[in-house]
């Protein structure tokens, strides 16, 4: 590919066709290969140059948006099948196909929970370590419940 191609995508005639094939439904790979570059190619080019990324995204989200609205207008016509699929993906705890016992809902809440604390402990620990001094007359003890080798105490700096 001769260097500067880019620049021809960038012209608004080129960024409607790559618009256009996202709303067709294309992959990105597909899009590239429209183009005649390598995917990777087209990774960095929607990072560097936002015009492309974005004339991809909206068409996306055309596509995105019309598929939508057929299936909604499916569901509102009776059609059964757009009705379930609408209901499970818009309503999922109402409409699971697996329903969960009150236990299981409160051990995946518990556990939930719990990961939510090991990683607020861990923001907080890492904080700790990068900036000690941070820490005025206050004992802190990080027990680290895996019983690993990082366990820390920080201690008040006048005890030392």
């Amino acid at each position: 590919m001769a260097k500067g191609e880019y620049q021809k995508w960038l012209e608004p005639e080129n960024l409607l066709m790559l618009q256009g094939w996202k709303l067709q439904g294309l992959t990105d790979e597909q899009v590239a290969g429209n183009i005649g570059i390598n995917p990777r190619t087209l990774e960095k080019w929607k990072s560097k140059y936002g015009q492309i990324g974005q004339a991809l995204k909206r068409g996306k989200m055309q596509a995105n948006f019309t598929v939508e609205n057929r299936l909604l207008k499916k569901a509102i016509d009776g059609d059964n099948t757009a009705m379930i699929f609408f209901l499970k993906n818009n309503y999922r705890e109402k409409y699971s196909d697996s329903q969960k016992t009150p236990e299981e809902t409160a051990l995946a809440k518990a556990q939930a929970r719990k990961a939510e604390a090991e990683a607020r402990l861990a923001e907080y620990k890492a904080k700790l370590l990068a900036d000690p001094s941070s820490i005025e007359d206050k004992v802190i003890i990080i027990d680290d419940f895996s019983g690993g080798e990082d366990n820390q105490e920080i201690k008040n700096k006048s005890d030392n």
